[in-house]
């Protein structure tokens, strides 16, 4: 938005009411990998594959697995490096999920210890980690996903903290506290991570202020 008619107000405000826009249209509902349903954003997903490979993400682990088409769309990209896991949890493991040697399936509650050992296990095993929380989005429930999935995440790496658009712009305002409340408490307290805006840089996202960055 480099247009000198445009001050940077209105290009912001042009900017806040396009995403709000995006999201309110339900595109991301009609949104398919592979022929499974991703419910994403697909300029955040152009941005996750950039950072997996520049990070060299050897395990990528999602809270919010719903019908499988995000783990899918990470372990073909594994595929293509050759390399790589993708352990998604949700609290309820969807019928029909897609099979696929890199994808491990959990269920239950993604801050239950038992859970969390068991991406300990995973944990322990890889050299570079990446973390995308896409479940429950009520600000107090983000902030315990935050706080317990931070330690997961290797330096120069990160965690993004999805669907803040819904109390950040906000796209959604009757939802009430969000992932953008939780990022913005999360980041009062933290001194390991850091908002990284640059990955943003599609202008479409649905995780605004959320790119967290390990710090090296």
């Amino acid at each position: 938005m480099n247009n000198k008619n445009i001050s940077p107000q209105e290009a912001q405000e042009i900017l806040r009411l396009a995403n709000i826009l995006y999201f309110k249209n339900g595109s991301y509902e009609k949104t398919h990998w592979m022929g499974v349903q991703t419910a994403k954003c697909p300029m955040d997903m152009w941005v996750y594959q950039e950072l997996i490979h520049k990070s060299k993400t050897d395990l990528l682990i999602e809270t919010g697995t719903l019908m499988g088409g995000s783990a899918l769309f990470f372990a073909h990209m594994f595929d293509i490096l050759g390399y790589g896991k993708v352990v998604t949890v949700d609290l309820i493991e969807q019928e029909n999920l897609p099979k696929h040697p890199r994808i491990h399936y959990l269920a239950g509650s993604s801050t239950d210890v038992k859970i969390l050992d068991e991406i300990r296990n995973y944990s322990d095993q890889a050299q570079s980690i990446m973390v995308i929380l896409d479940s429950d989005h009520k600000a107090d429930y983000k902030l315990k996903e935050l706080n317990a999935y931070g330690e997961f995440v290797t330096p120069g790496n990160y965690m993004i903290a999805e669907d803040s658009c819904f109390d950040y712009y906000p796209a959604w305002p009757e939802y009430g506290p969000g992932p953008a409340t939780a990022v913005r408490d999360f980041m009062q307290t933290n001194t390991q991570f850091q908002i990284d805006r640059s990955q943003e840089k599609h202008l479409i996202t649905f995780a605004p202020m959320a790119f967290l960055k390990k710090n090296q």
